[in-house]
């Protein structure tokens, strides 16, 4: 079986596109597969901020355990995954003696094995660039560097990056994936704004050649993919790709860079068809990981919940920026000997010596704030781990920001422009995250029957793992017969 984990993937691009003749493979596996459709167990859509309670490192450990979110306990990334470690299908089934081969699955690290894992390579943020075997340790290092410093000042990593994708071509990167990694820079140079999304891609490219010479060699039974690719797209370009399906006005980012609706249209258009981009060559990948599972694998499609606009104007502010000096920021709340990692920057974890420090922690970066009754970090502790989420503050045209003040020290004071770097570009959130997810399941040498359209996505698991004669696990939440049986 091979997991093509498609990250927030919807449906509704896919069968718009696929219509349009634009993803005949797509087209083809939900002509002769099956799909169903998945929701969040104790999803409250009405909840205030809703979208940031389903998000994907909280939903994919549901999908690999067969736990509800609240039950596995994994809020953000970089989390101590303790408590899930032995709990993922892949764990599984390696105690049980089929192969495995994990390769980018969300909240995976740090890698492991029972005997019967083929290779191992955790997620791209990742605590560090640990996994097995040896031969994907160069394409993880670029895989985690690029994840942990993505940001608007590429050519700044020029160097570093060369460097991974130089020795990442050792874990079965080709050399024209390397080159048009290479051509990045330059290409941004020419082309401007335009050009950015590419980043996203390129991970993608990266990993994609990687995994494919990691399955080739080793061939396990159970083998995953994780892919972010599509979700990128649709978060940042909906609003370009459907400009009537959002306001004809401007946003407080919007403002920043435009006077008028038209001109920031007229932006946009340049951004207009990267959803589409990004599905194609996804469509094509399709094909070759067929061609390479054979003909009595199960290949499956999974995304884990879905997306849908929101619009910057009425329904979600969230601006793309960066969290920088934090260690400074951080030291001077009196905050003592924290590991600081940024997760999805300008998400950031801590993790401190014990709980009491965390805790401490917690409380001092509480206090933060810039327009007072408004909180800068919406934080959560879990442990000797504080996760803290930027709560970027709203302002008029023109406004510079205040300092970044304390409710409890009146003398505490820090420029918020040296802690919170804003993109140059109109770069915001024009879509967020939504329950409905979907499960496609092909295969062209076994008889697949569809018994349910709709589950929750805490039943994939247990059908997983019964495709392997193995019984669900205590653990798991179970609805009974699996949805899709193979015969």
């Amino acid at each position: 079986m091979l997991f093509l984990e498609l990250n927030e993937a919807d449906l509704y691009w896919i069968d718009k596109l696929a219509a349009a003749g634009k993803l005949p493979v797509f087209r083809r596996l939900l002509g002769e597969g099956v799909c169903l459709r998945t929701s969040i167990p104790d999803f409250d859509p009405d909840a205030d901020r809703a979208w940031r309670t389903i998000t994907p490192w909280i939903i994919w450990p549901s999908v690999y355990t067969g736990m509800k979110p609240r039950e596995h306990g994994i809020i953000a990334f970089g989390q101590d995954t303790t408590p899930i470690q032995g709990r993922c299908v892949w764990d599984v089934l390696d105690k049980a003696g089929v192969q495995t081969g994990v390769f980018g699955s969300l909240l995976s690290f740090p890698p492991r094995n029972h005997g019967a894992a083929r290779y191992y390579v955790p997620e791209s943020l990742a605590d560090d660039p640990e996994c097995f075997p040896d031969e994907a340790r160069p394409v993880q290092k670029f895989s985690v560097f690029t994840s942990r410093n993505y940001s608007e000042s590429f050519a700044g990593h020029a160097v570093e990056v060369t460097r991974l994708l130089l020795g990442s071509m050792k874990s079965g990167v080709r050399p024209g994936t390397v080159l048009r990694a290479l051509a990045q820079v330059p290409c941004e140079l020419l082309r401007g704004d335009a050009q950015v999304p590419e980043r996203a891609m390129i991970q993608s490219y990266v990993l994609t050649d990687a995994f494919k010479q990691l399955y080739s060699r080793h061939r396990p039974r159970f083998a995953t993919l994780h892919l972010n690719n599509v979700a990128y797209m649709q978060h940042r370009y909906w609003r370009a790709a459907e400009p009537d399906r959002f306001r004809d006005e401007l946003s407080s980012t919007d403002q920043r860079f435009f006077g008028t609706v038209a001109e920031r249209k007229a932006y946009e258009q340049h951004f207009a068809d990267w959803i589409e981009r990004s599905l194609v060559w996804t469509d094509r990948l399709l094909d070759e990981l067929l061609e390479l599972a054979g003909d009595d694998a199960i290949f499956v499609v999974g995304t884990a919940l879905g997306q849908k606009p929101h619009d910057p104007v009425h329904q979600i502010h969230n601006p793309v920026v960066r969290l920088v000096r934090e260690d400074e920021l951080f030291s001077a709340l009196g905050i003592p000997d924290a590991k600081v990692l940024t997760q999805m920057n300008p998400d950031v974890s801590l993790t401190l010596q014990d709980e009491a420090d965390a805790e401490r922690a917690a409380d001092a970066v509480r206090g933060l704030y810039v327009h007072p009754g408004k909180p800068l970090f919406e934080v959560e502790r879990r442990g000797r781990q504080v996760f803290l989420e930027l709560l970027m503050p709203r302002r008029q045209p023109g406004e510079v920001l205040p300092p970044i003040r304390h409710i409890a020290r009146p003398d505490f004071e820090a420029p918020f422009e040296r802690h919170v770097h804003e993109h140059k570009t109109n770069d915001q959130s024009t879509a967020q995250h939504d329950e409905p997810g979907f499960l496609l399941v092909y295969s062209r040498g076994r008889k697949l029957e569809l018994v349910r359209p709709q589950i929750p996505v805490t039943d994939i698991a247990p059908m997983l793992l019964s495709w392997f004669g193995i019984p669900p696990q205590p653990w798991m939440t179970d609805s009974g017969r699996p949805a899709i049986q193979v015969h």
